[in-house]
């Protein structure tokens, strides 16, 4: 590929539209930017959310456990976690976890959406226990800094897990020329949490690898999924990126157009698109 992709946007199944809008636009404060039957899209900072009304849907096995590989969580910083979680707490919004503070020194608070899917709030600036890039460090800490306690949230970052992480950056890095930030060693995790910070774009890939023995991504094509169902890349040209993905190791193309749908060497859905 001549361009690294770029995370374009996030799709989320949602039992009913109306209802999704009114957590996603009118409570997390993302603007409209384009509808289609049964479809919204949200400007969500860094990229865009795409919601996907799947009214027969369920979360395809989707489990509140880290050591399943796939979509995780969908992170969103903002300028101040416990005062944003006090106001979605305020509207009837469920945590799975209250804001804390955080190893890398930053504070955050688990949530879930309508239909259940796991969003998470980030406030500060990461401090990487092995660096990779300072200057990609540099500006998230400017950024950080700028922003407003009231600031409301924006796209920060997707959380996948997988089962080997040389296979996953020779896939991310190597091949669609991801940046790495950093990485946050969890030594005190018995499971063996590690996480890799990767950009892609104006977002960040966050990779969980563990030493504990991890459970297949439970993903499959013929699934009317609620959740996280697919993230989304802009490419520079369709055909060549395709082939490029599938040497590297995606899975066959389950959508050939317009905008190809394939699975990553650990079956996580990508769509590529030129938009």
């Amino acid at each position: 590929m001549t361009e690294a992709p770029q995370i374009r946007f996030l799709e989320v199944g949602c039992r009913n539209l109306s209802r999704s809008l009114d957590f996603y636009q009118g409570l997390l404060g993302f603007p409209p930017v384009g509808e289609e039957p049964g479809t919204c899209w949200l400007d969500a900072g860094a990229a865009r959310l795409k919601l996907v009304e799947v009214a027969d849907g369920d979360l395809g096995g989707w489990v509140e456990d880290d050591l399943q590989c796939g979509m995780r969580h969908f992170g969103m910083r903002v300028g101040d976690v416990d005062l944003q979680a006090a106001r979605l707490a305020e509207a009837g919004v469920s945590f799975t976890e209250g804001p804390r503070s955080a190893h890398g020194g930053v504070r955050i608070a688990f949530f879930t959406d309508p239909d259940g899917t796991l969003l998470e709030f980030v406030s500060g600036t990461v401090a990487h226990d092995k660096l990779w890039s300072p200057e990609l460090a540099e500006r998230d800490r400017v950024a950080g800094e700028a922003l407003l306690p009231e600031a409301g949230p924006t796209f920060d970052h997707v959380a996948i897990t997988v089962p080997d992480l040389d296979a996953a950056l020779e896939f991310y890095v190597r091949t669609m020329g991801a940046a790495v930030i950093g990485q946050l060693l969890y030594e005190d995790d018995p499971r063996g949490l590690v996480i890799t910070n990767l950009r892609l774009g104006s977002a960040t890939l966050e990779i969980l690898t563990f030493t504990r023995e991890t459970a297949a991504n439970p993903w499959n094509a013929g699934q009317a999924r609620l959740g996280l169902r697919t993230l989304g890349f802009t490419v520079a040209e369709h055909r060549s990126a395709v082939e490029a993905l599938t040497r590297a190791g995606a899975g066959a193309v389950m959508r050939p157009s317009p905008d190809p749908l394939l699975i990553d060497p650990d079956g996580l859905p990508l769509t590529v698109t030129t938009r």
